[in-house]
């Protein structure tokens, strides 16, 4: 490729998709949306696939990115893939594990503008609005064999390849993050 090309726009969040990124296989896109919403899709074929609020219940399309200051300003995978956090205007980062619908932890930090996890997954930082950077350091374990062996299946293919797979439906499911 000589070039950068467009290969498909994603549509679903209700205002500005103002952060996004890979899960380290490649596999799952998360975007932090100033509609109060972290989104994670799957990218190779442009579906949600989870959703997580900053705002309960979730604003309708007409009223996301009102004066409600949820406003999601930052998204960061792990290294793991399995845990995403989330920085917004309500005060708070947000860590989440993409098989929960909740966060697994809340901490404070006021004015947040971006975050990032270390290339080890070991901490978390997160810059503000002042100047500053605050570090987090992340709980210790061990992912799963089947979580492992997903994450090395999905760095070199992609959704349609998987889904082509002569396996099982279930395996098929866990493989693209739908189970």
């Amino acid at each position: 490729m000589d070039k950068y090309s467009l290969i498909r726009k994603l549509e679903g969040h209700h205002n500005d998709a103002v952060a996004c990124e890979f899960s380290p296989d490649g596999a799952l896109l998360a975007t932090a949306s100033y509609d109060t919403r972290v989104c994670v899709w799957d990218p190779y074929v442009g579906v949600i696939l989870m959703e997580f609020g900053h705002l309960f219940p979730a604003p309708s399309p007409i009223f996301a990115g009102g004066a409600n200051d949820r406003w999601v300003r930052a998204v960061s995978f792990s290294h793991d893939g399995l845990h995403i956090a989330s920085v917004a205007d309500d005060k708070m980062v947000r860590f989440w594990r993409i098989d929960e619908d909740y966060p697994v932890q809340v901490a404070p930090l006021s004015n947040g503008l971006c975050c990032a996890f270390s290339t080890d997954g070991s901490v978390l930082a997160a810059g503000t609005q002042d100047g500053s950077v605050y570090f987090w350091g992340t709980p210790r374990h061990v992912s799963s064999l089947q979580h492992l062996c997903r994450m090395a299946i999905r760095r070199v293919m992609p959704t349609s390849q998987v889904e082509a797979l002569p396996i099982p439906s279930t395996m098929v499911a866990f493989l693209s993050y739908r189970s």
